[in-house]
């Protein structure tokens, strides 16, 4: 706190807190910097009573304005315990008016109030708590703002570049006329592109003042409701209230008004001159920049059931894999009852079948087929219209496989149990190869390996659940990212969403992560369980399934991605 606490009497003496709760008015004699309280002589003798209190420092009532005026915040305002039409600090709370106001204001403005409370008697801690919370989340999502930019700092640069080479493959055709165009289009890209960079450093820079606007009255909340007195505390939350709102609404106006920028450069002129020089040769290219910052997507609850134990499941079904056909059936995998389920768009069993193996997880191939993992076997099952389930065949392989997902549409990418290699392909009719990239020789236990591909991409994503990490491999550079966030939490399942977006189960949490094909953490998504653990969306990205692995508490749910 800046200053002392609330003086209550003409004169401004000090006065005793515990009697003034009392409404007792007396001069405060001591401070007490362990009570943190002002204390006449009779108060103070609890000191001398109560064995605990014994080793509390006391000093007088000008070390103690002194004491509780250094408490280490710079950032307090202290005119925020003074009402600012008669300079006096605060003591009373009209309720009827929701105002603060001094002993002056109680006489001109609040004589007909009611509900006026005194201040001492108020405790603004959780408050406080609640804007301090309300600032935190507001700087996390402009911080994310924050650093979208810089993303798109750095990919308009790879556009300019990338338009660039564009222009020099047309230079071989077209000579010295293109030297002429190449010139002219580079010099309005680099124009272009300083403006829109300044243009993106001031965004930032606004982001940047919110942060610091915001975290300096963290600052104020944390040192309020940690050193301050409860009334002190109510005088923040009231006095900061306004404040803090306006400051959370201009953070919510930054991140809608940021959070997604599209960037045109248009090179019209120059092409039309180019046309006119070229006359028919080029008359179909379009030279446009466009880049849209990622933003995350949005999950809407549809349904949940619960999956218990039953006469049909002599084990509480455990659905170690999930996988949507092109129609959006979903089929799952119950690991422990050794069956198969198909379920409709409303989560309705359509069918269950027993497998002759130990299932593991699923990957839908087309309308009418399935491959489903267990362990050293791949079983390719047919799906008919009705629902009817057959094994059509299966096949030993030469390791042992856990998750499984389309990489093309012949082979499959699958993550291995005890291998040397984290993950492999393996073809429809059961051929094993390898990646032809660095990875790591760790060799994983079951269900502690997923894997995904991004076939638009060529992108392998895999999760690594004992080490909270997420790896990333660009299959044709060779290139890889390692994701390591504190959203990430014992990664589990993975699949791929809209934009290309990895959805992950963060199994220590109740959340899905959600990530870019980069590495970016966009996004985390509350769900309805515990111990979110396997993950399906559907063809055309507009459902997500997931299943968990809470003994007592399993259940099955579906979500709209929006």
């Amino acid at each position: 706190m800046a200053e002392a606490l609330p003086k209550r009497d003409t004169d401004d003496k000090q006065l005793c807190q515990p009697c003034s709760k009392k409404s007792a008015n007396r001069a405060a004699d001591i401070f007490c910097t362990t009570c943190r309280e002002f204390q006449c002589e009779d108060c103070s003798k609890i000191h001398t009573i109560y064995a605990f209190m014994s080793d509390h420092k006391l000093v007088s009532v000008a070390d103690g304005q002194t004491h509780v005026s250094s408490i280490d915040c710079d950032d307090i305002d202290v005119n925020i315990y003074r009402c600012t039409k008669h300079n006096r600090h605060f003591e009373f709370y009209c309720q009827e008016d929701d105002a603060l106001f001094c002993s002056k204001c109680a006489v001109t403005s609040h004589k007909k109030c009611e509900n006026i409370v005194d201040i001492q008697s108020m405790d603004g801690h959780s408050g406080c708590d609640k804007l301090k919370n309300e600032l935190v989340a507001a700087i996390n999502s402009t911080n994310q703002v924050t650093e979208l930019l810089e993303d798109a700092d750095s990919s308009l640069s790879d556009d300019i570049r990338a338009l660039s080479d564009k222009l020099k493959d047309m230079k071989v055709r077209f000579i010295q006329i293109f030297d002429d165009f190449t010139n002219e289009i580079l010099t309005h890209a680099s124009v272009y592109s300083k403006s829109t960079k300044d243009d993106l450093a001031k965004k930032k820079v606004k982001c940047e003042t919110q942060i610091q606007s915001m975290k300096k009255t963290v600052r104020t909340l944390d040192s309020i409701m940690s050193t301050g007195t409860p009334a002190e505390q109510f005088i923040t939350e009231r006095r900061m209230l306004d404040d803090v709102h306006n400051a959370v609404k201009d953070s919510t106006s930054i991140h809608e008004e940021l959070s997604r920028i599209d960037i045109h450069c248009l090179f019209d002129d120059q092409v039309k001159k180019f046309k006119s020089k070229l006359e028919s040769e080029f008359n179909s290219e379009s030279f446009n920049i466009i880049y849209s910052l990622p933003s995350p997507c949005k999950l809407e609850f549809v349904r949940s059931i619960e999956l218990k134990a039953t006469s049909d499941n002599l084990e509480e079904p455990l659905y170690s894999g999930l996988s949507f056909l092109p129609d959006n059936r979903l089929v799952a995998i119950d690991n422990l009852n050794h069956k198969c389920l198909i379920y409709d768009v409303n989560l309705n069993v359509k069918n269950s079948y027993k497998l002759p193996f130990i299932p593991l997880c699923v990957a839908a191939v087309s309308d009418d087929e399935i491959v489903v993992t267990s362990g050293y076997t791949l079983g390719i099952l047919n799906v008919s219209k009705t629902n009817k389930l057959t094994v059509k065949r299966t096949c030993e392989m030469n390791a042992s496989y856990y998750s499984i997902s389309m990489m093309n549409n012949d082979n499959f990418v699958v993550s291995t149990v005890d291998h040397i290699k984290p993950f492999r392909i393996v073809s429809i009719s059961g051929d094993e190869s390898e990646f032809n990239i660095k990875t790591s020789s760790k060799k994983y236990p079951r269900d502690t390996n997923y894997c995904t591909f991004i076939c638009d991409r060529e992108i392998l994503v895999q999760t690594d659940t004992d080490e909270d990490k997420i790896y990333i491999y660009n299959i044709e550079s060779g290139e890889n990212v390692t994701v390591s966030d504190k959203l990430v939490k014992s990664p589990c399942g993975v699949a791929v969403g809209p934009y290309d977006h990895v959805f992950v189960g963060s199994n220590s949490t109740k959340c899905l992560v959600e990530i870019t094909p980069g590495g970016r953490v966009l996004s985390s998504h509350q769900v309805d369980m515990w111990y979110p653990r396997y993950i399906a969306i559907s063809k055309d990205k507009k459902l997500l399934a997931v299943s968990n692995s809470a003994k007592g508490a399993v259940k099955l749910s579906l979500y709209k991605i929006v």
